[in-house]
């Protein structure tokens, strides 16, 4: 199972956001995951209210999320102190999920998919498009044989490259990937072409991540459809 450092508030109400860090780790339990909340363990001998103390306790949880592997940002505010765990979290490639408090109290879990996305969650003759700002489905076999793969390898950004323009004589496509952001030199082969809206939208639905290339990819979606909606009423007698 992976090891989830869960990020939270803890100043203000110190005794009822120890609490909630609780409950934010029993939903975290019940996704799967092995969830691990340092502000309800240091909070037991350090003192927030003293700035070395703080200090210290912030160190600690710094050291702790090495060995992590993803950053879950738990309810609907962001302090301080979360937004230095997130920019940590940016700097080691850490997938980083935003869980908001409704999603915790309805009990909607985060789904672990480990379908991999294929040609089938692409859109047809795409792979003869124009790669760059697109959001593309790798092929498994560019990772080669070794890796236990899931969906989160499936997707990448393409940022730039000459492979982004159809036959052009460089191949190199230089893309993001949409969960951890790690950036990557493929080639255009490695790809089967460009994710389709319903495809990215339900993969989304189990990653609650912010990613501007998505929304603007889901949002685009949704125009377009409103469009053909349009067009459609146009049409009756």
């Amino acid at each position: 199972m992976r090891l989830v450092y869960i990020s939270s508030p803890l100043r203000g109400d110190v005794e009822r956001n120890i609490q909630r860090a609780r409950d934010y780790c029993a939903y975290a339990a019940s996704c799967g995951v092995i969830p691990l909340a340092p502000h309800t363990i240091f909070t037991q001998y350090l003192d927030d209210e003293q700035p070395e103390q703080r200090e210290q306790g912030l160190a600690m949880g710094r050291d702790l999320m090495w060995r992590c592997d993803d950053l879950w940002v738990v309810g609907n505010t962001i302090s301080s102190g979360m937004r230095e765990e997130i920019e940590l979290a940016k700097k080691l490639y850490m997938p980083i999920f935003y869980v908001p408090e409704e999603q915790v109290q309805e009990k909607v879990k985060i789904r672990q998919q480990d379908r991999l996305l294929g040609v089938d969650d692409c859109i047809a003759g795409s792979d003869q498009s124009s790669y760059e700002g697109q959001i593309l489905v790798l092929k498994p076999e560019a990772y080669g044989n070794s890796m236990d793969l899931t969906a989160d390898d499936s997707l990448w950004y393409a940022r730039d490259g000459f492979g982004c323009t159809y036959g052009a004589r460089g191949q190199a496509v230089y893309a993001e990937n949409l969960l951890d952001r790690r950036y990557i030199h493929w080639e255009r082969k490695d790809f089967y072409g460009i994710v389709k809206p319903e495809s990215l939208a339900a993969w989304i639905a189990d990653k609650p991540i912010r990613s501007e290339a998505a929304e603007a990819v889901l949002e685009a979606a949704v125009q377009s459809l409103a469009l053909e909606l349009e067009d459609g009423e146009g049409l009756e007698p």
